[in-house]
Order: C-alpha cells, then structure tokens, then sequence
C-alpha cells in the first residue's frame, strides 16, 4: 500500500478555517435570536448618578403607562407583564417603585384602582351601579377585596364615600 504523503501544517491550517466558520456562524444565528428579545439593563452596572437618572426615567415611563393604557384595570396584572411592557426587568421595577414611591407593586396597582373608583363613583352615570360591577371595572376580582382595599386607602367604605361625595356634590 502505499501511504499518503501527511501536511500537519495543511492540515491544521483547514481544521483552523473550518473551526472559525463554524464559530462565525453560531456567532451571526445567536445575535439574530439576540435582537429579537428586548434588551434589558441591569442598575447594578451604573455608577449611583446614572442609576437615579435611569430610576426617574423609568418612573416617568411608568406613570406614562399607567395614565395612558391603564393596565391597572386588568385583574390578572402582574409585575412581570408590567416590567415587559416597560422593557425592563421585574428586578429594576421593583427596584424604581420601592426606593421611589415607598411602596410595594401591589400597592400601587391598588392606589391606581382605587383612584379610578373613587373617580367612577362620583360621575353621574355609575350612581346606580351596583358595587361588585364597579369593582370588577376597576381590576378587583371580588367585591371583598374590593371593600377591603378601598377601606384602607380611603378609611371608608365605597359606599359610605359615594354617599358623602354625592352630599358634597348637592
């Protein structure tokens, strides 16, 4: 038999090419899946200027969501849906809302709910609805978590404020 004359050199030098087109090409498909994702900062890499400057804009990207599509309304709100709409992570708004506003998710999604009712509870045309309707408008799941949560931000049920508002509006 005779034997193949052998180039290491050659031969290195193809496994070396052929390696780095393999390496380029998982490179290209990772960043085309990359792109699609939304790109999340992380605060802890901000020097503590940044990081306020970051947390104010976010607020105000917050509030703006609020205001404007009022995802406090939907009954299954969560932090996560919340953050994904804001292209941040659930960790970062948290972090904004707690250090900010000096107070927990669940607690300004309530503050939100119970602002629109006591908004809805004073206009003419839900003076004759039913409670449990207009909780469930405003994002409650139940009536009783409604009472409970109206009570401890306004000290009063919701009836006894449409009752007093309605005196008020006289």
């Amino acid at each position: 038999m005779k034997e193949l004359p052998i180039n290491f050199n050659g031969l290195l030098w193809w496994m070396g090419l052929f390696g780095g087109l393999v390496w380029v090409l998982l490179f290209v498909v990772r960043s085309e899946k990359m792109l699609q994702k939304p790109i999340k900062i992380n605060l802890l890499f901000f020097g503590r200027k940044a990081n306020q400057e970051y947390g104010v804009r976010l607020l105000n990207r917050l509030f703006r969501l609020m205001n404007d599509e009022k995802p406090y309304l939907e009954k299954n709100i969560s932090l996560e849906s919340l953050a994904a709409r804001l292209n941040v992570t659930a960790a970062q708004l948290t972090q904004v809302i707690d250090e900010n506003l000096e107070q927990g998710f669940p607690e300004l999604i309530s503050t939100y709910r119970i602002q629109e009712a006591k908004r809805l509870l004073v206009m003419p045309e839900y003076q004759q609805s039913k409670m449990e309707d207009l909780a469930y408008k405003v994002g409650y799941e139940s009536i009783a978590l409604f009472d409970d949560a109206f009570k401890n931000f306004t000290e009063q049920t919701p009836t006894e404020y449409k009752k007093r508002m309605s005196m008020i509006c006289l």
